[in-house]
């Protein structure tokens, strides 16, 4: 996802919703890997799969960790016996965990709903030579799709796109048809902008 490639706007999600960045990683793993049905006929993560490559070779999850996503609502599991090296043990087991709808929620968007909320917010018009031109004439599903790849369905990012809109249509920036104000080659200036401003105690 796009806001691990960005420390900054990763650690203030952490510290936002209260979770380790090893949390974080068992919520995302547990969102993004299948679970197929083995031999036995139990459902289980792929054995390949990083669910367990992370909780056999890796540092794993400790059942304080996996307790405290279950106490915030991330996950729904049952402590129960099982035997692990002959030896009883009382807590959670990878198999049992189930995501709730709370980590995709804070995560990820409906690109649909995100993309109105885009065509809501941008200009309907702006003015050539004393024309009126329509700034979403085209193709807008192909923009939409465009839209969704280039957020990659990351909550976080649509809220920046909607930062950038909003900041330039205070200052008469939105002088162009959507299709290119949402390309990198505008987007990022004015993003740019927009950080300049704020480290120089400017009002955004």
């Amino acid at each position: 996802m796009n806001i691990v490639a960005n420390v900054t706007d990763y650690v203030k999600f952490l510290i936002k919703h209260k979770l380790s960045t090893n949390q974080w990683l068992m919520l995302y793993l547990l969102y993004t890997e299948k679970m197929v049905k083995n031999k036995q006929g139990k459902i289980t993560y792929d054995i390949a799969g990083n669910v367990y490559r992370w909780q056999d070779k890796g540092k794993g999850w400790t059942q304080a960790e996996i307790q405290d996503l279950v106490s915030k609502n991330y996950i729904i599991a049952f402590k129960k016996n099982y035997t692990i090296d002959n030896q009883t043990i009382y807590g959670y087991m990878m198999d049992d965990l189930i995501l709730t709808d709370k980590f995709a929620e804070i995560m990820f968007i409906d690109m649909e709903a995100a993309f109105e909320e885009i065509l809501e917010l941008y200009p309907d018009t702006m003015q050539v030579n004393g024309s009126t031109v329509f700034t979403k004439s085209g193709d807008l599903d192909k923009l939409s799709d465009a839209y969704h790849k280039a957020i990659k369905g990351s909550i976080h990012e649509h809220e920046k796109i909607k930062a950038i809109i909003a900041y330039a249509k205070e200052r008469s920036l939105c002088n162009m048809k959507l299709d290119k104000f949402l390309s990198k080659g505008v987007i990022d200036p004015i993003k740019k902008m927009m950080e300049e401003n704020y480290d120089s105690g400017g009002d955004i």
